[in-house]
């Protein structure tokens, strides 16, 4: 979330050529319906056309702002950020963005026109409508009759009709989740700029809650006290909250002794700011973790505050643990892990197994 940035870019640009000289390839040979390309974070498209005999017939088709047009009249003082984070998705044809707002705009990939956006939903005082910012990835649902947007504009939970870009009314409550209520402890607000994953019926959201400003103000230079960074699923048809995978865990689950002296009670600042990744067929998520409160001070959190700066792996239906490695115990280095967890078959001693990589800080590769 606050860590090296993936793109400068301000503008969406494709080349015509990697639309045209696709032939008759279906659509779903040409999608890249995840950020990655895929839910295993595999970044590989079959696609040959671009290569290095072609690669210099390639030409900027068309270009569109981080923030397009047609969001200009409701956002008269917005502007694209220059650390423009965002990977667009296709599906069937079409092409989804974040905006900077946090709207997301539908585009014909061939012509980037607009085919529809969201309209955001005033803010409580009625001043406008409530923006949020761009993310690093949107997600993509459908059970073969229904298709939807997953995303967070803000710290709202949404899901939009993939054809129409409307929210679903029934989703959560007038059409968004609150993703700022259900923390033990007090917060300000909410935020991830990596987006949710979503896996077979389950929309997987990690972020960062805010603390207190009273804690923010007395712990400015040595902070002692953060909001513990749970991962939570939502069923994405309602919306509901089906579960909570505490990263810091309470009393009585299992990792609470690596946290001495009571440090569980107020450490926090360990969950995802990165991008999640997700086998369907095991019904697994991956999360990548970042190091716990303080950073580069342990001194208030003794012990080896376990899933800090660990990988760990979720049943995405239940949100039990099913294994975890911890790459560094007790971290004093901010060695976050920084990336989505790959995930591949595996030749291991004449046997294919499917396997997790994970890439780091410590310019270590760990394969699971």
């Amino acid at each position: 979330m606050r860590k090296a940035a993936l793109s400068s870019l301000v503008a969406l640009t494709i080349s015509l050529a990697a639309w045209t000289l696709v032939g008759g390839a279906a659509d779903g040979d040409r999608d890249w319906p995840a950020y990655a390309g895929d839910k295993a974070s595999t970044k590989y498209s079959p696609l040959d056309q671009i290569n290095k005999d072609t690669i210099k017939n390639l030409r900027i088709a068309w270009t569109r702002s981080g923030l397009p047009e047609e969001l200009r009249a409701s956002f008269p003082d917005a502007q694209a950020p220059a650390n423009y984070q965002h990977t667009p998705i296709v599906v069937g044809g079409v092409m989804f963005m974040s905006s900077a707002v946090g709207a997301v705009v539908a585009l014909d990939p061939t012509t980037g026109k607009t085919l529809w956006y969201e309209r955001l939903p005033p803010r409580p005082d009625g001043q406008g409508p409530a923006r949020g910012g761009a993310t690093r990835s949107i997600a993509y649902w459908t059970d073969g009759k229904d298709s939807r947007i997953v995303t967070n504009v803000g710290a709202n939970l949404v899901a939009l009709n993939a054809k129409t870009g409307k929210r679903y009314a029934d989703f959560g409550e007038n059409g968004q989740v609150d993703l700022t209520k259900g923390f033990e402890r007090p917060i300000t607000g909410w935020r991830w700029s990596s987006g949710p994953i979503v896996v077979k019926d389950v929309v997987v959201v990690a972020g960062v809650p805010s603390p207190a400003t009273d804690i923010l103000n007395e712990r400015a230079r040595a902070p002692k006290e953060m909001p513990p960074d749970d991962v939570r699923g939502y069923d994405v048809r309602t919306g509901k909250l089906l579960w909570a995978f505490h990263v810091v865990p309470r009393k009585g689950e299992p990792g609470n002794d690596t946290w001495l002296n009571d440090s569980w009670t107020y450490s926090g600042n360990s969950g995802a700011w990165s991008l999640l990744s997700a086998d369907e067929d095991l019904g697994y998520v991956y999360l990548p973790l970042e190091e716990a409160t303080g950073d580069y001070y342990g001194g208030t959190r003794p012990g080896n505050n376990l899933y800090a700066e660990s990988i760990v792996c979720l049943d995405a239906r239940t949100g039990k643990r099913v294994w975890h490695f911890q790459t560094i115990h007790h971290g004093l280095w901010d060695y976050d892990l920084p990336a989505a967890p790959v995930l591949g078959d595996i030749t291991v001693n004449g046997r294919r197994i499917k396997a997790v990589a994970q890439v780091s800080m410590q310019a270590f590769v760990y394969v699971f």
